[in-house]
């Protein structure tokens, strides 16, 4: 869980040191939501994925994509929102499991 935090600050200050250079007010609101959305999307999936451990393995390896999609939208400007939401359509693939086989997936 401290990883989490440390990575959040960092993100956080990275993306303050790009307001700080660019003056950009509208790409620095977008990253951080952008950042706050991965956090939240994140977070809800690792607690409710792990039940199906390949959708777990799933759910982390878009998390790390959206991530690195948001750094790269901070440094290069341009935003792959396809990536972006890759998180959500695990936690989506979830919910559709969960309910067409009803509810085996839960704790």
């Amino acid at each position: 869980m401290g990883r989490v935090v440390i990575v959040a600050l960092i993100t956080l200050a990275i993306i303050a040191y790009d307001y700080k250079r660019n003056k950009d007010i509208k790409k620095s609101a977008i990253a951080t939501i952008i950042a706050i959305y991965i956090a939240s999307v994140g977070f809800a999936g690792f607690t409710l994925a792990r039940a199906i451990p390949p959708l777990f393995f799933t759910h982390i390896l878009a998390t790390i994509l959206a991530y690195f999609s948001l750094l790269y939208y901070i440094f290069k400007n341009k935003l792959y929102w396809q990536i972006t939401i890759l998180p959500l359509i695990t936690i989506a693939i979830y919910v559709g499991l969960n309910f067409l086989e009803g509810s085996r997936y839960e704790k």
